[in-house]
């Protein structure tokens, strides 16, 4: 499709075609994602992938409808109504859960108004965080122009910006009238700096890393096809049963592709049986690192400390890389004792193109999570 002056849309086997053009990173992975469709590596996220490119430039892009069980990579209903309803057992006083509960309503009319999920998303990996390219700021304005005419019917969303990244990206927004609308708080751990290992908690953490005799820690090119039942199983233990089934529920063909195509990078805790009892997997994009996946046996005893063990691992590796690491949210306080430093992220939306009472919708929803979900956030350090 093309969408004005060097901008081009495309989807399906165009889309593959230009992914083989253009030797980038993790092109290996979307070209996986339009070959099958997303649903085939999570049922819960049901989208139309496809790519938008500017120059010898390419981002992903999903177009989102209204899909009442998708997860939030592709769901702005899920991410403010679904899922926290789902936790509001997690709010800490009665009085705050009523509060929680009436704001939830408000929200909920309001998305609907605003048909929030009826969205052309743009560098979007279908990952809990989305990691954006330093060249992502300079080609706001023509590829939002370009998403918006020839999607005429969707706001045009960036998710995950917040301003440590240095690359510019929350004001290469604003310049091109993007809203921004608090989203979570997430936690970083900059491997770049060099007294980053040396926080106490982290040196005691690595330490008793290195003295575990029942595990051993497995790498990447040391997992097999055999062990993809098992690590499909430990993500969904974790992630899925003991959190949220609005979480992506990732299957067997996404493990085992991953695994393939090092679409993530995969390291884990085997145990001295043989048992693979832990792992994780990670994304870099841009130079900088996330953890969409990770899993524990959650049957076994927690004074194993499986998960303390990964996250050790994490950041031991991003350490020795001097990396940026992008550590979601959640966890707050087992993060902050590690080095975890806390940023408010943003999801960015144009709606300037919308009929009047959709972009009046979003900019009350803005107004009202900005106003109380980040002062909520920032209170309670989740």
């Amino acid at each position: 499709m093309r969408a004005g002056r060097d901008i081009r849309i495309h989807f399906q086997e165009s889309a593959q075609a230009c992914l083989a053009a253009h030797a980038g990173e993790n092109h290996g992975y979307w070209r996986g994602v339009l070959e099958e469709g997303s649903a085939a590596f999570a049922p819960n996220l049901r989208t139309r992938p496809g790519v938008v490119t500017a120059g010898g430039d390419v981002w992903p892009i999903t177009v989102n409808d209204a899909i009442e069980d998708n997860s939030y990579p592709c769901s702005l209903h899920t991410q403010y109504v679904r899922y926290p309803r789902a936790e509001l057992a997690l709010v800490p006083t009665p009085g705050q859960r009523l509060a929680a509960r009436a704001g939830l309503v408000v929200l909920d009319a309001l998305l609907r108004i605003a048909e929030a999920d009826r969205v052309v998303q743009w560098s979007s990996w279908l990952y809990s965080t989305n990691l954006h390219a330093p060249t992502t700021a300079a080609a706001v304005g023509p590829v939002t122009a370009a998403l918006a005419a020839a999607f005429p019917r969707h706001a045009v969303l960036i998710k995950n910006v917040h301003e440590a990244d240095g690359t510019g990206l929350p004001g290469a927004l604003a310049l091109a009238g993007y809203q921004s609308i608090t989203s979570r708080q997430v936690y970083l751990f900059d491997g770049r700096t060099k007294d980053f290992a040396q926080k106490s908690t982290v040196k005691r953490d690595l330490k008793e890393l290195g003295q575990l005799r029942t595990h051993h820690v497995v790498e990447h090119d040391a997992f097999t096809e055999e062990d993809v039942p098992r690590i499909t199983e430990l993500y969904q233990r974790l992630y899925v049963e003991k959190h949220s089934r609005l979480n992506p529920r990732y299957t067997r063909r996404f493990v085992s592709r991953a695994l393939r195509g090092r679409w993530l990078e995969f390291r884990g805790l085997r145990h001295v049986s043989g048992r693979l009892d832990g792992v994780s997997g990670c994304f870099t994009h841009g130079g900088v690192t996330s953890t969409p996946f990770i899993g524990h046996d959650t049957t076994l005893p927690t004074d194993l400390g499986l998960y303390r063990h990964l996250v050790s691992m994490l950041l031991q590796r991003v350490a020795e890389r001097g990396q940026l690491l992008n550590y979601s949210s959640g966890a707050g306080d087992f993060k902050r004792r590690r080095g975890g430093r806390p940023v408010i992220e943003h999801n960015a939306v144009h709606t300037a193109h919308l009929p009047k009472a959709r972009q009046a919708a979003f900019r009350l929803l803005g107004g009202l999570v900005d106003r109380v979900g980040r002062r909520f956030l920032e209170e309670n350090q989740i």
